[in-house]
């Protein structure tokens, strides 16, 4: 299997704050990539430079087999969609006008769109189930509904890679497993290339093929889930105390932060069970 991204000795920085320290992976085509790590590991920050967003210092981006540099930004958008962290409340547009804003790589001079562009939103709210609320306002809508919309506009713009910034973050249980599962579809059923960034590495741990565990700018693990989900490396990068057993739906880490308040005076769990 080909990949979608190479990544060769990447390093980039916010001025003097070096964020990501010589970092190196490929994502193969066609599977979901999940990004894990603590607050200022550098996972937001390894998506801005996947997405053209965040100059690059030192190292190299491959896309499909091609530098990052040579592409335009019109021909990047042909390759690679970006569903943003905060997605925005305040477009003066429909649900639908958002969506079909996913087709202006691919519109001429004028940028009008044709019945082709209409049609492909159309059948992009239709998968992604969002067709309902194509007629409202996105202030109108719930978290959840937002991120379904944002995430409807990067299929309708036809690329091969999608990146996600958190895109289950402050949502509820229910619309979490929703985002996730339409996660699934768009790798089996349109075998797209789904990169993202998580905190909840339960959830990364069910539906993630490769993990990534950043710390600090660095990768200190990649691979399987239950390769890469260890309780003293995740203890370690964490910094607090954590149990990994095996979840009841089958061979997947589960992972249990444990508070302080279950451990004795010599740092031993107790049992209160």
């Amino acid at each position: 299997m080909s990949n979608a991204i190479d990544i060769s000795g990447l390093s980039c920085a916010y001025g003097e704050n070096t964020v990501l320290k010589d970092i190196s992976f490929s994502v193969k085509s066609g599977g979901l990539f999940i990004i894990i790590g603590p607050n200022g590991s550098g996972k937001t920050s390894l998506l801005k430079t996947i997405s053209g967003n965040l100059k690059i210092d030192e190292g190299a981006i491959k896309i499909f087999g091609r530098n990052i540099n040579d592409f335009s930004r019109k021909s990047l958008a042909r390759s690679i969609a970006l569903v943003p962290q905060n997605v925005p409340t305040d477009f003066p547009f429909t649900v639908k006008e958002l969506v079909l804003m996913g087709r202006s790589p691919y519109l001429g001079i004028l940028g009008l769109p044709e019945k082709e562009d209409f049609e492909i939103a159309e059948q992009s709210l239709a998968f992604t189930g969002a067709e309902h609320l194509s007629l409202r306002k996105l202030d109108q809508l719930s978290g959840g509904e937002r991120q379904l919309v944002f995430i409807a506009r990067a299929v309708c713009q036809q690329t091969g890679i999608i990146l996600l910034d958190e895109p289950t973050a402050s949502l509820d249980l229910s619309h979490q497993i929703n985002i996730m599962d339409l996660m699934e579809k768009l790798v089996e059923m349109k075998g797209l290339t789904v990169v993202m960034v998580s905190h909840d590495i339960n959830l990364a741990a069910m539906y993630s093929d490769t993990l990534l565990l950043l710390k600090s700018g660095n990768i200190i693990s990649i691979g399987k889930p239950e390769t890469v989900l260890t309780y003293k490396v995740l203890e370690e990068v964490y910094g607090c105390k954590i149990l990994v057993d095996e979840s009841p739906l089958g061979k997947v880490p589960r992972l249990t932060p444990v508070p302080r308040k279950y451990f004795d005076v010599n740092n031993k769990l107790i049992d209160k069970r």
